[in-house]
């Protein structure tokens, strides 16, 4: 007898899988192969079909209101009010501007209704592998291909921009690998050989920001973790004396490899680089840490209503006039310019509020979790959640197609955990 297929919630993970790998899978072709970009939009409906599938499969049993259900309908009060206090804008740039919008939220909203933590830890492994093969692939690169800098991307492609997709996942490879060393779940061979190879992408994509990234990781689990024990033990002095050897050994590699980047030793460098400085907006023409003084003197002056709503979800897109004027601006390139600038405050709000609650629910959860593993994924999750505050404002991670689906499944982590330690 012929069997039905059937759509379930125990298959629809792996439609979640599938929203963050065949993005990938496309990037790698598309630049590889030509594959037309023109499929990338395919991946904003899937989402909207996996989110309605989990009410419509899962929601529809339980009564139990969603905290994340809450923030959606921030997100969509921020985008409407910012388009109707600036008379409207157009489909087409609705169309553009709204779907990297909503991607992080309706991908939290799905992951937390049909994933579990075994889905969780299982796309931890498949990060695993695919790194690996990654920094395969980008030797092969490196060597044969002479790629340098930011166009090695691995498995990902051999563009500008691909570096992103390699930060967010060595980052989140880092984080858990650490997470899991400290709580005795893997072993000190999978440590060494899972931070030797964020290190080894760090230096041949001269990913300067991982660097960074890795310290503020370890030292966030570091601190959590000592909390919990009131002591320092073996395994931890093992990860200190090992970090400090590795990121002093990368940091060498990479400046050896990158000397253009030496300047970045330098403290006030950095400043400059990230555009502390007064009247300096770092590498590109806005200021990754003054951007909405900057911004909003600029465009804004002293209307408030711009300052709080902005020009208006989808007045900003890439096919607007505000584009065409000030594309020089760059200002695509970042998450809180690009939300700021369409939605105002309210925006950003709604992006950073999302973030900061996963952080204050990760911190409460660690009190009444008993759980190793259940505490390891909540460590990981706020670690993880202070990680995408810095995205926000460093590049586009948190809006970008390849990216954006990825940073909302990890950003529901923690409400996957104790969603699962009330069902128990």
């Amino acid at each position: 007898m012929r069997k039905k297929m059937t759509i379930s919630k125990k298959n629809l993970y792996k439609w979640i899988y599938a929203l963050i790998f065949l993005p990938l899978a496309v990037r790698f072709f598309t630049d590889n192969f030509g594959m037309p970009y023109t499929i990338m939009p395919m991946f904003d409906i899937l989402a909207l079909v996996i989110l309605f599938l989990s009410y419509y499969l899962t929601r529809k049993i339980s009564k139990k209101a969603h905290i994340l259900e809450f923030w959606l309908f921030i997100f969509i009060g921020a985008s409407v009010i910012s388009i109707i206090a600036n008379s409207g804008t157009t489909l087409e740039n609705l169309f553009y501007s709204g779907r990297p919008y909503f991607r992080v939220i309706f991908a939290m909203l799905a992951t937390a209704i049909v994933f579990n933590l075994k889905d969780v830890e299982r796309l931890y492994y498949y990060i695993e592998k695919l790194m690996y093969l990654n920094a395969i692939v980008m030797t092969y690169q490196f060597v044969f291909q002479g790629l340098r800098q930011d166009i090695i991307g691995g498995t990902f492609g051999n563009n500008q921009g691909v570096n992103s997709i390699q930060n967010i996942l060595c980052i989140f490879l880092f984080a858990v690998t650490v997470e899991f060393y400290l709580k005795k779940i893997i072993s000190k061979r999978k440590l060494l050989i899972n931070s030797i190879i964020v290190l080894y992408i760090a230096i041949l994509a001269e990913i300067n920001l991982v660097f960074f990234e890795v310290a503020i990781v370890g030292g966030i689990l570091f601190l959590l973790n000592l909390k919990i024990t009131k002591k320092i033990s073996v395994r931890m002095i093992f990860l200190i004396s090992i970090g400090i050897i590795g990121m002093l050994g990368g940091v060498y590699l990479f400046m050896k490899l990158n000397p253009e980047r030496v300047f970045l030793l330098s403290i006030k460098n950095i400043s400059e680089y990230l555009g502390f400085n007064s009247g300096n907006t770092g590498v590109y023409r806005i200021s990754r840490v003054k951007v909405f003084s900057q911004l909003g003197n600029s465009f804004f002056n002293n209307d408030m209503k711009r300052w709080i709503f902005g020009y208006g979800l989808g007045n900003c897109s890439i096919h607007s006039e505000f584009y065409n004027l000030y594309q020089n601006l760059q200002y695509t390139n970042f998450s809180s310019a690009n939300v700021f600038l369409e939605t105002g405050l309210f925006g950003v709000f709604a992006n950073l509020g999302i973030i900061v609650i996963g952080m204050v629910l990760s911190l409460k959860g660690r009190r009444f979790v008993t759980d190793n593993k259940d505490k390891a994924w909540l460590d990981i999750a706020f670690t993880i959640n202070v990680i995408m505050v810095l995205m926000f404002f460093y590049n586009s991670t948190l809006k970008d197609t390849y990216t954006a689906f990825f940073a909302g499944v990890v950003l529901a982590i923690p409400y996957i955990v104790l969603r699962n330690k009330s069902a128990n």
